[in-house]
């Protein structure tokens, strides 16, 4: 396949969408060990680039990488933080040319921020059985 039948979706959605909202995000009040899992969430989405060889890699990684890294990352990270880039990328992704013309990419996108609400629900629902609450 030759440079010019790659559609451009394959290496904007880290340069554009990614890169774009981590710029955009404000990790002033992040520890150390939050940065470097911020950084680590990062480098797991950007190094995914590399195995996609067209569309159908993308939307798959959009369906279900995608909310899988954010569970995950809801585990290290404030969970606004969390949120405020995972829907900065996706939402950075519906400003693209290549995406607001491919109902696929669209629909992945849609699906994968439905699919992140009910992740963070699972957590929230989670973290009350894990935080410790002293006795009356």
């Amino acid at each position: 396949m030759s440079v010019l039948n790659i559609n451009p979706l394959i290496y904007r959605f880290v340069r554009y969408c990614l890169n774009r909202a981590y710029l955009e995000l404000d990790d002033s009040r992040l520890s150390a060990d939050e940065r470097y899992s911020l950084e680590t969430i990062l480098s797991i989405i950007r190094q995914a680039e590399d195995g996609w060889k067209d569309v159908e890699n993308v939307v798959k990684f959009i369906s279900n990488e995608l909310p899988k890294i954010y569970g995950e990352a809801l585990e290290r990270l404030p969970d606004k933080v969390v949120d405020e880039l995972f829907e900065k990328v996706l939402n950075n992704c519906k400003d693209l040319d290549e995406v607001k013309t491919d109902p696929r990419v669209l629909s992945a996108i849609d699906n994968a921020l439905e699919s992140m609400r009910n992740i963070k629900k699972k957590f929230l629902e989670g973290s009350k059985t894990r935080i410790y609450e002293p006795s009356a």
